[in-house]
């Protein structure tokens, strides 16, 4: 099992004698909510579990700690490791001695029956109840502030595996979403060809971003995580268009999952991105069945996106204006003011809370006020990120600025 991280003290005699006592722990969710211990004496949060007994396995010890502290049944075939933690400070009845303790955590679920609680002890004189929580946030907070007032190095513990648990948990919850997202759209080929071009834009990743400017490349920022988002877009301009005539639902989706696979070749020979784009679509959808005519016409939008100077043209085929539409809703609204703050973080290492307001006004705001989009359904989208936008700079700014009611930018 992989090591989490270690707790040393070091407040013993390193020549000291060990005394080991490993404890298994529970991470159990169920429809949504994390099973936890509320000890009431410290007021606190820890996850259920405890001492591994003699001839135990630390799965079996599991499964007997959570049925004795919290009446629930553990599901053998749900327990999966994820991590252990080492523990090594002055044991408590040996002054001499090390009392060393490998706590083996694992993610596990539990059945609807419920059992008696048997609660030892010293559980019981640290008021031991278990609860559902909806959220790890909340513990965790309380966790800080118990371990500020009593230092309890189990509580330290503790509160450190919750937040990467936290973390753990949020981004599979995050991952399902958004896979349940894709498979939504309407069609099992859509996966494969985001697969396709997420191993496309990453195999020239190191070489690629580098046209998307240094502002983005200085926070991580993705060409596939771009794409995924407007593939957002898109589907959302759809649902909301009335009007669907000339729309293709289908091309449309496609197109938007290959406008950007272009950027790869960007890197490596400059040519346009979305012409490039366009034959690496083309060869793509032919290569997988589609019919040559149809294969043709998405590879055709793909190649024309970046055109945006076309949109204003009464006779623009309307699955090309989406596209356009949905990819121009990206990179705005509060997604664009936290990637503003990135940038002046990443451009300035002493940044202060004014040098963010002060590109919010002269960038982020004039850019999200020149509204290029044309249909009502992406002028909509595009209105209501825009107000969201300008209630944060304002209430930033009264956050921010001694007598921010008197200031008028310049005098």
């Amino acid at each position: 099992m992989r090591e989490l991280f270690r707790i040393d003290r070091q407040n013993y005699n390193p020549e000291g004698k060990v005394y080991r006592r490993p404890s298994a722990r529970a991470i159990i969710v169920k429809d949504g909510r994390v099973l936890l211990n509320h000890l009431s004496k410290f007021d606190c949060y820890e996850f259920p579990g405890g001492g591994i007994e003699a001839g135990e396995t630390p799965e079996r010890a599991l499964r007997r700690e959570v049925a004795e502290e919290t009446g629930r049944i553990v599901v053998p075939e749900s327990v999966r490791e994820f991590g252990i933690v080492i523990r090594r400070q002055r044991d408590g009845k040996d002054p001499d001695g090390i009392f060393e303790q490998e706590n083996y955590y694992y993610f596990c679920e539990v059945t609807d029956e419920c059992v008696p609680r048997k609660p030892d002890e010293h559980e019981v004189l640290d008021g031991a109840e278990p609860v559902w929580v909806e959220s790890l946030a909340l513990p965790i907070h309380r966790n800080r502030k118990a371990f500020e007032r009593f230092g309890e190095p189990f509580i330290q513990r503790e509160t450190r595996v919750m937040d990467m648990a936290d973390e753990a948990l949020r981004r599979q919850s995050w991952e399902m979403a958004e896979e349940a997202a894709i498979w939504s759209l309407g069609s099992a080929d859509y996966r494969g060809m985001l697969s396709f071009v997420e191993r496309t834009l990453k195999a020239a990743q190191t070489e690629g971003e580098r046209e998307i400017g240094m502002h983005k490349l200085e926070f991580g920022y993705t060409r596939y995580e771009h794409t995924k988002r407007v593939l957002g877009w898109a589907k959302r301009l759809y649902d909301a268009t009335a009007d669907k005539t000339g729309l293709r639902y289908e091309d449309l989706m496609i197109a938007t999952i290959f406008h950007d696979v272009g950027r790869a070749v960007w890197a490596q020979s400059g040519e346009d991105h979305a012409k490039a784009g366009m034959s690496i679509t083309r060869d793509w959808l032919l290569s997988n069945g589609y019919a040559p005519a149809r294969a043709e016409y998405i590879a055709g939008l793909v190649g024309s996106h970046s055109e945006k100077w076309r949109m204003r043209d009464a006779a623009i085929d309307r699955n090309l204006l989406m596209l356009m539409e949905a990819d121009l809703l990206d990179d705005m609204g509060l997604l664009g003011i936290v990637m503003d703050t990135m940038i002046v973080r990443a451009r300035k290492t002493d940044a202060t809370f004014y040098d963010c307001y002060s590109h919010y006004e002269r960038y982020t705001h004039p850019m999200q006020h020149d509204c290029p989009l044309v249909t009502p359904e992406a002028r909509a989208l595009w209105d209501a990120k825009t107000e969201s936008t300008d209630r944060f700079i304002e209430q930033y700014r009264k956050d921010i600025l001694l007598g921010a009611e008197n200031y008028t930018g310049y005098r």
